[in-house]
């Protein structure tokens, strides 16, 4: 009886041995692999942190780097343009330079011819104080001799118009000096109408008073 307590004691501290044994083997496989586990996730971490310090430094790099090769750009521009500016400049210049020595040709003007229109026109003019008188003396200035015969030619024609003309203003208009002036031009006017409707190629370039009297 008391071997057989013993054989099963013996057994029982057998299988606590092995128990322990494939409990500290189990343990120290565990040991052996945890390791590997942190080790992996450890490199992939450090990868992918790399790679997006890569990824940010060149969306940085890139703006800094198209800058600087604009400000190259930009710097060789002006010496360019400037050139070309300088180029475009002298052109006016050297052509200034060019017509300044090529003297201009104008014609001569022909000197001045006058011919009197007499004798004096007289115009009378109906006022609330009585008729009064208007006494004028002209003379027609032109540059051909051609013309001045014209003129004398076509006298007669040339009084009525102007005479006809006179009547047709008032007295008071002709008492200002606009007044004078403007009559003066209308004179001119109708005077070169009658030298064209008679076939006269010549005009008269300016009409006179020698002579204005109202009384």
């Amino acid at each position: 009886m008391a071997e057989a307590e013993k054989e099963a004691g013996k057994e029982a501290l057998d299988a606590k041995a092995k128990a322990k044994v494939k409990a500290d083997a189990k343990a120290d496989g565990n040991a052996a692999a945890a390791p590997s586990g942190p080790g992996h996730m450890k490199l992939v971490i450090v990868g992918a942190v790399a790679l997006f310090v890569a990824v940010l430094g060149a969306q940085v790099a890139a703006p800094l780097l198209n800058r600087i090769i604009e400000g190259r750009s930009q710097a060789a521009a002006p010496g360019a343009e400037g050139e070309h500016a300088a180029g475009e400049e002298a052109a006016p210049i050297e052509l200034a330079a060019a017509d300044s020595g090529k003297p201009e040709k104008t014609e001569p003007v022909a000197p001045a011819q006058y011919v009197p229109l007499d004798p004096p026109f007289v115009v009378s003019f109906d006022e609330e104080d009585g008729t009064r008188y208007l006494q004028l003396q002209l003379q027609a200035m032109a540059r051909s001799e051609k013309t001045v015969e014209e003129i004398k030619k076509h006298s007669p024609a040339l009084r009525n118009s102007i005479l006809f003309l006179l009547g047709s203003y008032k007295l008071q208009e002709l008492t200002t000096l606009a007044g004078k002036e403007k009559l003066r031009t209308d004179l001119t006017t109708k005077a070169n109408e009658v030298l064209a409707k008679n076939g006269s190629e010549g005009q008269i370039e300016e009409l006179y008073f020698t002579n204005f009297v109202i009384q």
